[in-house]
C-alpha cells in the first residue's frame, strides 16, 4: 500500500466517528460540519518595502497581520509610520487561528505560535491516521486536547465534528 493512503480498517474507523459524531450532534450541526468552506481568505500586512522607515515600524510590520485592511491602518507602529498596506492571501485554516477563533481583527505573531494544520499534531505539516484516530478520541474524551492543539481550532478545549472534518480534509489533501 502507497504511504499516505488509508487501510479500508481505518477508513471505516474514521468515517464511522466522523459519521457517529455528526449524528450525536444533530442534524443543524451535521449541516454546518459538511458545508466547510476550505477557501484561501485575504489577510493584510504593512510594509515598508522600498520606503524609509524606523526600526520600530520594521518589527511591528514583520509581527502583525490583520484581518481588514482598516485594521492595518487603524494600528499602525507610531503616528509618523509611512507603511503601505498590503494583501497577503493565507488558508482558511489559518485565517480562523488567526482572527476568527480568538475573535480579533490583529495578530501578534510573536504571541501566537507559527501555523499548523487542523489536525497536524506533531506540527511537520501533514495529517495522519494516528493523528485523525488521536483527534476523536479528544472529541469523545478520551483524551486531553493538550495533547493535540491543532485539533483544537477555536481553543475551547474541545474537538467539534467540524474540526474533526477539517483534520480529515487535510489528511486527505496532504
Amino acid at each position: 500500500m502507497a504511504r499516505g493512503q488509508l487501510t479500508r480498517r481505518e477508513f471505516l474507523i474514521i468515517g464511522g466517528t466522523v459519521a457517529a459524531g455528526t449524528l450525536a450532534a444533530g442534524p443543524a450541526k451535521a449541516m454546518k460540519a459538511s458545508q466547510v468552506v476550505l477557501t484561501p481568505q485575504t489577510a493584510f500586512k504593512l510594509s515598508l518595502r522600498g520606503r524609509r522607515g524606523s526600526n520600530a515600524a520594521k518589527n511591528h510590520n514583520a509581527n502583525m497581520v490583520f484581518a481588514t485592511a482598516a485594521a492595518a491602518e487603524a494600528n499602525r507602529a507610531h503616528p509618523g509610520d509611512n507603511s503601505r498596506v498590503v494583501q497577503i492571501v493565507v488558508s482558511a485554516d489559518e485565517f480562523d487561528r488567526l482572527f476568527t477563533s480568538r475573535n480579533s481583527l490583529t495578530a501578534d505573531l510573536r504571541k501566537l505560535r507559527g501555523p499548523a494544520q487542523v489536525g497536524d499534531c506533531n506540527k511537520n505539516g501533514k495529517v495522519s491516521i494516528d493523528e485523525l484516530v488521536l483527534g476523536v478520541n479528544i472529541a469523545l474524551g478520551r483524551k486531553a486536547v493538550e495533547e493535540c492543539t491543532p485539533f483544537d481550532r477555536v481553543q475551547n478545549g474541545k474537538v467539534s465534528v467540524d474540526e474533526l472534518v477539517r483534520g480529515v480534509r487535510n489528511a486527505l489533501d496532504g
